[in-house]
């Protein structure tokens, strides 16, 4: 049976995650309606439902079925659930929230996981009658590495993490939520304090755009056989690991200086080596280092850059997420916050400039100042009315006024 409050779920997305996420709820007892705002994305589940629904196999064996009671493309119907759910990239958060605000029930409980950073305050921004009294809630990661293997007919599940942090606004409602997506995705969900934990505390933003710059900053435009294709997170070197450590401490610096000059609880905000041993910890062989654990690490077994296929070999995928998400809904969240306070950010300043190159983004001035035409598409605070340190706490703990 589902848990009481949450038995209608819709779920938003029709990726690689949301295949998952339905037969599990579907199992659980809950009413699952997935909303695809795409006519063709809608149809081809249907299509699927029609023909036998979704399969999730899970890497020890254990399959799943089930399949959406409705299918729809019509954000009013999407809208009537207790708990609405997105698995979808960042960049699609404002779309959906703008579609569905206007429909939304009150105390409608409405979420992303993985949020990255910053969703809460889009989310408040784009629900702004608080009247509903609406509960928002931020998942820190994806708990599954999970590939479709027919669309809405079958995923694989290769590996799930230990624990994923869940935030809410406000910020009690976090146990409750968690306790239940514990139950309802078989997923340890463990209450933080607030969601500006999450949004600085956001892995993506160190681990993505690291490794890429780590591997990618000696590139000369070199084409690779299939067999050539760097080793993502298994291929990290020393020389990468200080770049995922230099990020993660610049970042934890600052929210121990936020926690210190505010009453705001900020401990688990981690470092990237302690991210990693909580998040698997039964999959990784050797600790001893940040490289040694990236790679004896058994879930990123295999994984390698993201590349795009050329005539005559691969090359890397400079449109990967990894940099077009990590970046606008991460690691430029962080850099806003650390100008609020002053804070300095070196290492972040370089990745963010490197990378955005790459993507032909302009976020950064010469200085390392926030300017530049396309910071508007950057999910920064300050894009929500919030430009100093004392309103960041405020709204992060709950206080909307």
């Amino acid at each position: 049976m589902a848990t009481t409050g949450f038995a209608r779920i819709t779920v938003c997305g029709g990726g690689n995650a949301a295949h998952v996420v339905i037969p599990l709820l579907v199992n659980r007892g809950c009413r699952v309606t997935l909303y695809a705002p795409f006519a063709d994305e809608a149809e081809r589940f249907r299509e699927a439902a029609a023909g036998g629904g979704l399969e999730a196999l899970f890497f020890n064996g254990r399959v799943l079925r089930g399949s959406p009671h409705l299918v729809t493309t019509d954000p009013a119907e999407a809208a009537e659930a207790d708990l609405i759910l997105m698995v979808v990239p960042a960049f699609a958060h404002g779309p959906l929230l703008k579609a569905l605000s206007p429909h939304l029930p009150a105390g409608t409980a409405v979420g992303a996981i993985p949020s990255r950073s910053g969703f809460e305050f889009q989310a408040l921004h784009a629900i702004p009658e608080r009247g509903k009294k609406q509960i928002i809630f931020c998942g820190q990661t994806l708990p599954w590495a999970c590939r479709i293997e027919s669309y809405g007919r079958k995923v694989r599940v290769l590996g799930t993490k230990e624990s994923v942090g869940l935030a809410a606004i406000p910020p009690e409602s976090a146990p409750a939520l968690a306790d239940f997506l514990s139950k309802a995705l078989e997923v340890n969900f463990y209450a933080l304090p607030n969601s500006l934990t999450v949004s600085l505390g956001n892995i993506g933003q160190v681990i993505h755009p690291g490794i890429m710059y780590g591997v990618l900053k000696h590139y000369r435009g070199e084409v690779w056989s299939e067999a050539e294709i760097p080793l993502f997170y298994q291929g990290v070197t020393e020389e990468t690991a200080r770049v995922l450590e230099d990020l993660s401490s610049e970042i934890v610096r600052m929210a121990a200086r936020l926690a210190r000059e505010f009453p705001v609880d900020l401990e688990q905000v981690l470092t990237v080596g302690q991210w990693l041993v909580r998040a698997y910890a039964r999959h990784i062989e050797d600790r001893s280092t940040l490289v040694r654990a990236f790679r004896t690490n058994r879930s990123y077994s295999g994984l390698k850059l993201p590349v795009k296929k050329t005539t005559d070999g691969y090359i890397p995928d400079f449109e990967s997420r990894y940099l077009t998400e990590d970046i606008p809904f991460g690691l430029l969240f962080s850099r806003a916050v650390a100008e609020m306070i002053d804070s300095p950010t070196p290492r972040i300043n370089e990745v963010i400039t490197a990378c955005s190159g790459w993507i032909n983004k302009h976020y950064l001035d010469q200085r390392g100042k926030l300017a530049g035409p396309d910071l508007k598409e950057a999910r920064i605070p300050q894009h929500y009315g919030i430009n100093d340190a004392l309103r960041l706490i405020t709204v992060s703990l709950g206080g909307y006024g």
